[in-house]
């Protein structure tokens, strides 16, 4: 049987202290880190209510952001409202995103 003797009781109280505190701010330190991704921001959108004789063109080419392609623009928008065709109807929201 082997027996431990006070100093080495002590040495192993302190390590255990530390390794708690070091584990305590490595994990702390993700929680911040994953919280912060450099460079994204948060998409920014408009919300369009429908009016009679609107369409997805008709709203892309005016509120959409000019440098993208159309077809890209339309197909963004078709997911970010979850649409499951392209006819939209007087009184519907439409989110588009801001330029």
């Amino acid at each position: 049987m082997i027996k431990l003797v006070i100093g080495d009781k002590k040495k192993i109280m302190l390590s255990t202290i530390v390794l708690m505190v070091i584990l305590f701010f490595i994990i702390l330190n993700i929680g911040a880190l994953t919280n912060r991704v450099e460079g994204y921001e948060e998409p920014q959108y408009i919300e369009i209510v429908v009016q009679s004789g609107d369409t997805i063109w008709s709203l892309v080419r005016e509120y959409a952001s000019k440098d993208k392609d159309i077809r890209e623009s339309i197909y963004e928008i078709g997911v970010i409202n979850n649409l499951s065709s392209y006819d939209i109807f007087p009184g519907q929201v439409i989110k588009v995103p801001k330029e």
